[in-house]
């Protein structure tokens, strides 16, 4: 018992507190992501699960959908629009959720992000509309 109460060398910090989304390694990612379109295509885990938007009150979402890389148009910087969004970065045990919203919070999307053995990837993209 005594060694798991044992105190950790100076200069060793505990990393287990801080949220994913705020180390150095997923913030060199996530800004070359949103930069360089051939790292964005090769860390994107196609065929992609997500939802696109829906168009009107009668479209109903396709459990099924999958984003196509043929398809896939190019995700930009992240922009708020003169605070026309908002966005909300949360860490679930090492997965990382980005959510984007307006003022309203009537339109938002969402991207998870995942650590896999080749790196971080996009795993997860509902796209901007009236969830």
């Amino acid at each position: 018992m005594l060694f798991a109460c044992k105190n950790k060398p100076s200069g060793i910090h505990d990393t287990s507190d801080v949220p994913a989304y705020q180390m150095e390694e997923f913030k060199t990612f996530y800004d070359r992501f949103s930069t360089d379109s051939i790292f964005q295509l090769e860390h994107t885990v196609f065929p992609l699960e997500g939802l696109k938007a829906q168009r009107d009150s009668l479209d109903v979402p396709d459990p099924t959908f999958r984003w196509q890389k043929e398809s896939w148009i190019l995700h930009k910087p992240y922009d708020d629009m003169d605070g026309t969004f908002s966005r909300e970065m949360l860490d679930l045990n090492g997965l990382v959720i980005e959510r984007i919203s307006d003022q309203s919070g009537k339109y938002s999307m969402e991207r998870r992000f995942g650590k896999l053995s080749s790196g971080w990837h996009l795993i997860y993209y509902r796209e901007m509309g009236m969830y």
